[in-house]
């Protein structure tokens, strides 16, 4: 199969103008034939010495063309392409359920071994419920685990749940293929793109947003907005 990224590229048909590009601080938004977000994700060269290719000339871009950015090494070019992949793909159906995804993991993870990939505000509230809950993250504080860890953890865990921004950092494949196949696995968070594309690789559950209002959206996250702050999304969960 396909990688993830390049298959939901290959399922892009219409091509469309790109109409707005804002890459703020935490957030980048795109707006083409509708809205999309995904996290702003910088990476670790000095600063001044990670370049957006042609940064000052994207809109003269089509939809597409930025579409395929999502591919690129460069996390702040990955994070562009992949919200223009989010701008371009059918919200999904109005009647998509509203499951709060913190509640959905505390219910089904009583009792069982949860890793999360990123570092979320549940995560108390699961170490309540739960017989043990990991968490893996670039950055890691105390008690948590880093990338490397995953190859030892992952395959012990009933419930995987894993930001979008790793497909920013072309990290989720290998995540997917470590987790054993009875576990229930989820990529949630804005840049999460909302298709069922994503459960023919392995996926079981995704939680993301709907833009309803870009403009507000632009408002807060112009602002330094983290994602918790940010008005004008609706939060969506789609299950395979």
């Amino acid at each position: 199969m396909k990688p993830i990224l390049q298959n939901l590229l290959d399922h892009l048909q219409e091509d469309y103008p790109v109409k707005r590009i804002e890459v703020c601080a935490h957030s980048t938004l795109v707006t083409s034939r509708f809205s999309g977000m995904a996290s702003t994700i910088i990476g670790s060269q000095p600063h001044g010495e990670e370049l957006v290719s042609q940064a000052g000339y994207l809109l003269q871009k089509t939809a597409l063309e930025l579409a395929a950015f999502s591919l690129s090494g460069n996390t702040l070019e990955a994070g562009i392409g992949l919200a223009t992949i989010n701008s371009l793909i059918d919200p999904p159906p109005v009647n998509s359920e509203k499951i709060n995804v913190a509640d959905l993991l505390a219910e089904k993870g009583k009792e069982r071994k949860i890793v999360l990939i990123g570092h979320f505000p549940f995560i108390p509230k699961l170490k309540r419920v739960a017989d043990t809950v990991w968490v893996i993250d670039l950055n890691p504080g105390e008690g948590e685990f880093s990338p490397s860890d995953a190859p030892r953890l992952l395959p012990e865990a009933d419930i995987v749940a894993m930001t979008a921004n790793t497909l920013i950092t072309n990290a989720a494949e290998e995540y997917i293929r470590l987790c054993k196949s009875t576990a229930l696995k989820i990529m949630m968070g804005p840049s999460t793109p909302m298709t069922p594309l994503l459960f023919d690789h392995g996926l079981d559950i995704l939680a993301g947003v709907r833009i309803t209002d870009a403009d507000l959206v632009h408002r807060f996250i112009a602002q330094g907005a983290s994602f918790s702050q940010v008005r004008g999304v609706e939060k969506l969960t789609l299950l395979k």
